[in-house]
């Protein structure tokens, strides 16, 4: 079964939002989206997620759950 991973679940805040805000400050990198929001802070599974987001545009990611 594949879930979808939409957002950091240690800020409650979505790729959505974390893509506006880098298209709005012209970020470019994690470090900088960090210093605008509080992402990929605590636990950092988020991280490969954002780093693609911020290469693709891409604001859900497939993801398998591992209980096949």
């Amino acid at each position: 079964m594949k879930n979808e991973v939409r957002k950091c679940i240690c800020s409650n805040v979505t790729f959505e939002e974390m893509k506006a805000i880098a298209e709005h400050n012209n970020v470019a990198s994690i470090e900088e989206l960090c210093s605008f929001v509080n992402v990929a802070s605590n636990c950092k599974l988020c991280t490969p997620y954002i780093l693609k987001m911020l290469e693709t545009g891409k604001t859900r990611f497939e993801t398998d759950n591992g209980f096949n």
